[in-house]
């Protein structure tokens, strides 16, 4: 009977994976230096990072990273997340722990998995090879953190999820980039279908990780407190009106900041405006931004084109059985008809080469983000906890990085929704979200979000 580490050779020499580290492959001129640009991913400091522990050995006869990627996540639900918290105890916190000790590394192992799995010109750009780095390094530093007894434990453990967080910013422009640059190189609805893979798997580590640390740091404060309202980053009661009302004025502050004598449309509210449900309100805010941000920059290039005042925007909020659904109707000219195949896409499309460009401008994922706040427009001065993308939506309303609605998309789907776009060219958007009630429809994230 052939070994493990056979199977995982022939396997290699199948599909053509690197039999090297990346960092230790002998690279060819990147896409940034054919261009004349500097990437972020030359910008980046892998100094910032403890010394890689990447051998060539890790793809042929690694046995631990093997065992990982044979193991399932375990799927994690809203409800779980939001009752878990509910009344907290030394014990529930160092349970926590440890299930976030044990879920990281196996999630991490399958996302190495699929990027082993590329062919071996994918794996040797710059910006892969950069985020294979970077989930290797952390997949053994949360391997090793030994087992968690004690609350002091927690608090080491707690720094070191921080710490990791904060590199982790980097991902998604190194991401971003790297596809773009090898769309020529592989299949662009494979590269697609990893990407989201590689997004959604990030969502939900840092789902756990965030919601780890939010739960610590309350306990901590006041072991004695019962929350109402809000379990971590879960809420009970979201206002839908008031999350579009919040993200309208984060989103109307921004552009009037590059657009300030351009006016902007107001929005204009009907249906079941006093819904309220459970959410994870980070994730909402992000969605809702986005379509609000999209809607008032196509407004401001129709009015430019045609000096006709924007039409208000049209906010629907039904409250159905099993879903809230929001329904965003604008008249600002629809989406141009070349860029309609591409909508979802992150690797092909008629603007890549300019998304490309504007995230080598994105420095702000690599340093610390604010949360999207109720009070839009203030800063807090104030460290937060890293939230998921939240300085994509922070970024200047001029640069932008055409991956708002995938995004969105993978954010709603996530926890059981979807976005839908409806066009009509020269007329105007109508942009549905629907959002999976607590415990209904998606109960369980689905297998694949790991």
């Amino acid at each position: 009977m052939r070994s493990r580490s056979t199977l995982l050779y022939d396997q290699c020499r199948t599909c053509r994976c690197l039999p090297l580290s990346p960092y230790r492959a002998r690279r060819p001129r990147s896409f940034a230096h054919r261009h004349g640009r500097t990437s972020v991913g030359e910008r980046f400091n892998s100094s910032d990072m403890p010394p890689s522990t990447v051998s060539s050995r890790h793809f042929y006869q690694n046995e631990t990273l093997l065992d990982y990627a044979a193991r399932s996540a375990k799927p994690v639900s809203l409800r779980q997340l939001a009752f878990f918290g509910l009344k907290l105890t030394n014990e529930k916190i160092i349970q926590s722990a440890n299930f976030v000790r044990q879920e990281l590394p196996t999630r991490m192992a399958h996302r190495i998995h699929d990027m082993q799995s590329l062919p071996y010109s994918v794996v040797r750009n710059n910006h892969i090879s950069s985020v294979y780095e970077l989930y290797y390094h952390s997949f053994n530093t949360i391997r090793r953190f030994p087992v968690i007894k004690t609350l002091e434990d927690n608090g080491l453990f707690c720094d070191v999820l921080r710490e990791l967080l904060t590199h982790h910013t980097a991902v998604i422009p190194h991401l971003v980039m790297g596809v773009i640059e090898c769309s020529d190189l592989i299949d662009s609805k494979r590269m697609d279908r990893f990407m989201e893979s590689m997004l959604r798997s990030r969502i939900s580590r840092r789902v756990l990780t965030e919601q780890h640390i939010a739960l610590t740091d309350a306990f901590l404060k006041d072991p004695t407190f019962q929350p109402s309202e809000q379990v971590g980053q879960v809420f009970f009661q979201c206002s839908a009106a008031d999350v579009v009302r919040q993200c309208d004025a984060l989103a109307r502050s921004l552009t009037r900041s590059s657009y300030e004598d351009i006016p902007i449309p107001e929005l204009v509210f009907e249906g079941d405006v006093s819904t309220k449900f459970a959410y994870v309100a980070s994730h909402l805010r992000y969605i809702v931004g986005e379509i609000l941000r999209n809607t008032f920059e196509a407004s401001l290039e129709r009015y430019q084109a045609i000096r006709i005042l924007p039409a208000p925007v049209l906010v629907t909020i039904s409250d159905a059985p099993q879903h809230v659904i929001f329904r965003f109707s604008d008249q600002a000219g629809g989406i141009p008809p070349e860029i309609i195949p591409y909508l979802w896409s992150f690797v092909k499309g008629p603007r890549s080469m300019i998304r490309h460009h504007n995230f080598e401008q994105v420095p702000a994922l690599e340093a610390i983000v604010e949360e999207l706040e109720a009070s839009v427009g203030h800063a807090t001065g104030q460290k937060k906890p890293i939230s998921s993308l939240a300085s994509l939506t922070t970024r200047s309303p001029t640069l932008r990085l055409g991956m708002g609605l995938p995004m969105s998309k993978i954010y709603a789907e996530f926890w059981g929704g979807k976005v839908a776009v409806k066009s009509i060219d020269g007329f105007g958007c109508d942009v549905f979200l629907h959002i999976s009630k607590l415990g209904n429809e998606s109960r369980f994230v689905q297998e694949n979000n790991i």
